[in-house]
């Protein structure tokens, strides 16, 4: 979309700023707005929570508009001044907190709730328009995350004084409300189509998966006599497969952590190491070259951990249950995964969908509140459907082609998504810092 620019521009004397136009001012935060800070209510005041006022915390702060949060604290918590409750119509901002290592996002409330002390409200003075001060404050999400500070244990947070001095593009008002009238609608648009290809994405994963399960439990001949297979959450297998115990088809190896207080164990350790500092790598990987962490030699002979042989499928049952990769090399393992080692009757393919296959099994054997764990005993137990070596090869040979289309499809749409979602912040920076002109776009569109 081709947009306008203004007829006239200035130098704003501000760096990230650039030229604005002419008839605009340029006004540090601190002059545009009043500023109300949150806190957390006594969690051992069993009256102060689970009542009727929103408690905005920076998990709420996933969308444009907030009309209700996660939690609540009570009308008795207000009262006591443990909670202050803020005005609809503020924009929420985080100053505290390692969401800020990636993002600012920026809420309007749309009713009066409270903050914890990670937010800030901001509410603006009689000069700004607060539906114009959240999209503004969006349009310079870049340079507010420019004024950041660590905090303790790698926390990052606002340096407010930097921060309340960022000087601020501010058009007249009636422009103002022009400029977010415009973004209002362009990015409803943008954020269409991007639901559309989120919805899409989700399709295809739950696609890909129900072709791993179904070619590991129910071959590839549509035509096969079936029979029960005794797995809960399988059913039906074809008729010449077997049914094994994993135990009875694979060798396996619990893993263990050598003693983290003994520096001779870990430092200038070359042994690779899977630990659950690896399952978001294994999340997206089939196969594991190199782990987040890494032992010696000493630390193998002072410990029960032990080398196991490259081609071995590991597999998490702590926390990250069942996330699973080949390992290419030779590893140890903690004590959070096993280390299935196939024997000639199990390919280490064909076991790595399997394991991936087996969501709802682990499902019902995870214990624990808190961790998520499944025991040993329980890892014991489980069993997979077994074709022949044969079969087995032509039934991996099966997936990779076809999922190997439907991450081509995946790609490019995470593509799409990440333009969109770069279009997006762009449209709102050139809207609020007046590199569009929306005078003439935005009323006719808004009728």
């Amino acid at each position: 979309m081709s947009l306008p620019r203004y007829p006239e521009y200035k130098h704003s004397g501000v760096e990230w700023l650039g030229e604005v136009p002419a008839h605009w001012a340029v006004v540090p935060l601190k002059y545009l707005v009043e500023m109300r800070s949150g806190g957390t209510p006594s969690k051992e005041r069993v009256d102060y929570w689970n009542g009727t006022v929103p408690w905005a915390s920076s998990k709420d702060l996933k969308v444009d508009e907030l009309h209700d949060t996660v939690d609540h604290v009570s009308e008795l918590a207000v009262q006591d001044g443990s909670a202050a409750v803020i005005a609809a119509g503020a924009s929420l901002v985080v100053v505290r907190g390692m969401i800020l290592a990636h993002s600012f996002p920026v809420v309007r409330t749309m009713r009066p709730m409270a903050i914890n002390q990670d937010l800030k409200a901001i509410l603006p003075r009689e000069s700004v328009d607060s539906q114009f001060l959240s999209w503004l404050l969006r349009g310079s999400a870049r340079e507010s995350l420019s004024r950041l500070d660590e905090a303790a244990h790698g926390t990052k947070a606002l340096r407010m004084e930097a921060w309340t001095s960022m000087e601020l593009p501010i058009p007249p008002g009636d422009e103002q409300v022009l400029i977010w009238q415009f973004l209002d609608l362009e990015t409803a648009k943008i954020d269409a189509l991007l639901a559309e290809k989120e919805r899409l994405i989700t399709l295809l994963k739950e696609k890909r998966q129900a072709v791993i399960s179904h070619a590991v439990t129910k071959g590839l001949n549509p035509d096969a006599p079936m029979k029960h297979s005794g797995i809960a959450g399988v059913g039906r297998v074809p008729a010449h497969w077997e049914v094994s115990k994993l135990k009875w088809v694979a060798t396996m190896h619990s893993g263990h952590t050598p003693d983290k207080k003994i520096a001779a164990y870990w430092d200038g350790g070359d042994i690779p190491w899977v630990s659950l500092n690896d399952t978001g790598y294994l999340k997206e990987h089939e196969f594991i070259a190199e782990t987040a962490l890494s032992i010696t030699k000493a630390g193998i002979d002072g410990s029960s951990a032990r080398i196991l042989p490259a081609g071995v499928v590991v597999f998490s049952r702590d926390a990250t249950i069942g996330r699973c990769a080949i390992t290419t090399r030779s590893m140890a393992v903690s004590q959070h995964f096993i280390a299935w080692e196939c024997s000639g009757r199990i390919l280490p393919r064909y076991l790595l969908l399997r394991m991936r296959s087996m969501g709802d099994e682990f499902d019902r054997l995870t214990t624990g509140a808190t961790v998520k764990t499944i025991g040993m005993p329980e890892v014991r137990t489980l069993s997979t459907p077994l074709p022949s070596i044969d079969e087995q090869l032509r039934i991996v040979d099966h997936v990779d082609r076809t999922t190997a289309m439907i991450d081509g499809l995946l790609n490019e749409s995470a593509s799409a998504v990440q333009l969109l979602k770069e279009r997006r912040a762009a449209l709102i920076t050139a809207a609020v810092t007046g590199q569009v002109d929306v005078r003439g776009l935005a009323p006719a569109e808004a009728a």
